[in-house]
């Protein structure tokens, strides 16, 4: 992985209130870091019912809506750029909407995506699942869900999970740049559901070396360790009383059948948490990692 900079940013938007404040907060992130956006509507392919027939969705109807989306993102794009002096492009496309932005992402070699997200409950969540959880699980870059309009653009509360899996601790670097874009205080919370003592102590081992590489990184920090059944109540509790601005996870972690039947940890964090998730992809090597910090084996450092 290189360095994490953003530089080019992808922002999907349905034109709702939700895409909206994702759309500030990524005209915030650009103008800190002089990166570009690029605005993406996806139309979906639909069928009519009437009286029970599928009618197929005439050409004339789709061009109708390309042309409407395309006016409106050029408004949208127009308005950001005079207002913010920033770089702007746009693009509507047809299709899955999950698949396209994650193929625009992928190809355009955007370094993050920030998207809204409207959140999901109950069965819902279980049967449907969001598109936001679609791209989060399946981008190749890191992914920022926005649920409600953030009381401060600038975040300045992260809050780091640190859990038993060697992935876990992927995210520290992507924690530390965006500590040091915003200069940012992270949140070191060591977690595990495991009651043997061993496991607990390594815990604490592993967030003292969070610690000392935070240190060394000139990253200001401070630390706790939670040992408890539910990993997303826990840490979502942890933030609301450190008014935390961020929560930085893995996209995907080892579970159990327990865990397969509550929903996987990442997609209960944007379906659930008003806290902005930075969610980041998993690297099946990890001694890549940009700073070395990572080797494979037991202990991260």
């Amino acid at each position: 992985m290189d360095t994490f900079k953003i530089k080019k940013i992808l922002v999907p938007t349905d034109f709702s209130e939700t895409a909206g404040n994702a759309l500030s907060q990524a005209i915030y992130m650009a103008k800190l870091n002089k990166a570009i956006i690029k605005l993406i509507h996806v139309v979906t392919p639909v069928n009519f019912t009437s009286q029970n027939t599928l009618i197929p969705t005439s050409d004339t109807f789709y061009t109708t809506i390309l042309d409407q989306s395309n006016q409106d993102l050029k408004k949208i794009a127009a308005k950001i750029e005079e207002v913010n002096n920033i770089g702007v492009e746009f693009e509507v496309k047809v299709g899955n909407v999950s698949d396209e932005i994650c193929t625009m992402a992928d190809e355009g070699k955007f370094d993050i995506i920030i998207m809204g997200t409207h959140g999901t409950s109950g069965v819902k969540e279980f049967f449907a699942g969001s598109n936001a959880y679609k791209v989060v699980n399946h981008a190749e870059c890191p992914v920022l869900t926005i649920q409600q309009k953030p009381d401060n653009q600038s975040y300045k509360n992260i809050i780091l999970p640190i859990r038993l899996e060697i992935t876990s601790r992927q995210k520290v670097d992507y924690a530390i740049e965006m500590a040091r874009l915003f200069d940012a205080t992270i949140f070191i919370v060591g977690y595990t559901d495991d009651t043997n003592e061993s496991q607990q102590f390594k815990v604490k081992q592993y967030v003292e070396q969070v610690e000392k590489y935070l240190t060394k990184c000139n990253v200001k920090h401070t630390s706790t360790s939670i040992f408890a059944d539910n990993f997303t109540k826990e840490i979502l509790d942890y933030a609301k009383k450190n008014n935390a601005d961020l929560i930085v996870v893995m996209k995907k972690h080892d579970f159990s059948l327990t865990q397969l039947v509550k929903g996987v940890y990442s997609e209960q964090f944007v379906n659930h948490s008003i806290i902005p998730i930075l969610s980041i992809p998993v690297f099946s090597n990890p001694d890549m990692m940009s700073h070395g910090t990572y080797l494979v084996g037991d202990l991260p450092f």
